[in-house]
């Protein structure tokens, strides 16, 4: 292609002059590697991607209850859902310690919305985060999530217990370690369970959409509005879920189109959110989405953990 539009001679020069400038040392130290740690409670462990490449794995243990999501003080559950490293302690009670940001505003809207905590605590929280990035303790949320060592495995008499902490995240004291050294505040940390339904990965990592006065979300007779923006390998995957006590709850999942003027790629709805396409649901995109409706339903799950499982998340899905 340079040939026409350079003559010969004007090509030479114009390889001279940049020849060296691309391969140049660039001035300085390189800029620190960007890190991002993803945990799977199905897998039961903990990833650290720096420049969004693996770079360590370690075994992970969680709450006594290793399979829900945590939803209030003292439950023993493992929180899910989009944080980030807080702080770093170098002695505490199990060894190193790094600090996660649960709550966040994800878990307070929910926590809002199922009576855990009041408008009050809310606002509280809200302030909290937007002054520091995090909240403190003293809410029904519950507080002091860390990653810390102690060990996978730990013994209780002569009972040897993989799930055993209080909601934190367990490793073996080298692991921990070698995670403490290489990460610090700021860097962010997902954390979900790939064993579950489309629904269940991906609520915690949805926000309500409607807001009333302070800020405070609210839920139009009583049915709430969250959503979700994934940027999957099928597209900008836009998951919307609406929650109600005597409403249930649904699911709509759209594949939006590059070309803005066209139709979304896939839109489902999933209309009691189990993961299964029944005759009161309805799915319609492309031809080869249509035929086969469940194993589309599976595609985009599939899509989705993958995103997850690689640290990546658009800035409305989640977070600080």
């Amino acid at each position: 292609m340079l040939t026409h539009l350079f003559s010969k001679s004007q090509f030479i020069i114009f390889f001279i002059l940049i020849f060296p400038a691309a391969n140049a040392l660039p001035e300085g130290p390189p800029p620190p590697a960007r890190r991002s740690i993803v945990i799977d409670k199905a897998k039961k462990n903990l990833v650290l991607f720096m420049d969004g490449r693996q770079a360590a794995e370690f075994p992970a243990s969680f709450g006594i209850d290793p399979d829900s999501d945590k939803y209030k003080a003292f439950d023993a559950a493992t929180p899910e859902g989009r944080y980030f490293i807080t702080d770093k302690k170098s002695k505490s009670r199990f060894h190193r310690l790094l600090g996660i940001s649960y709550p966040n505003l994800e878990n307070a809207e929910k926590g809002l919305a199922g009576g855990v905590i009041s408008a009050k605590e809310y606002q509280r929280i809200s302030a909290d985060i937007r002054k520091s990035g995090w909240t403190s303790c003293g809410t029904g949320l519950g507080c002091d999530i860390a990653i810390h060592g102690g060990g996978v495995f730990r013994y209780f008499g002569k009972t040897r217990e993989r799930d055993w902490t209080e909601g934190c995240i367990a490793l073996n004291d080298k692991d921990i370690e070698k995670l403490f050294n290489l990460c610090g505040p700021g860097d962010p940390v997902i954390i979900f369970n790939s064993r579950r339904n489309l629904y269940g990965i991906i609520r915690p990592f949805t926000r309500k959409k409607d807001s009333g006065g302070k800020g405070v979300p609210i839920c139009p007779d009583g049915i709430c509005t969250y959503q979700a923006e994934i940027p999957t390998s099928l597209g900008l995957t836009v998951v919307t879920i609406l929650e109600g006590k005597d409403y249930g709850r649904s699911m709509q999942v759209m594949v939006d189109n590059p070309d803005p003027r066209e139709k979304p790629l896939l839109v489902l709805v999933d209309r009691n959110a189990d993961g299964y396409i029944s005759p009161m649901d309805s799915i319609s995109g492309l031809d080869v989405y249509e035929n086969n409706p469940d194993a589309t339903y599976k595609m985009v799950r599939e899509a989705v953990v993958a995103t997850l499982s690689k640290g990546v998340l658009s800035d409305s899905a989640g977070g600080r």
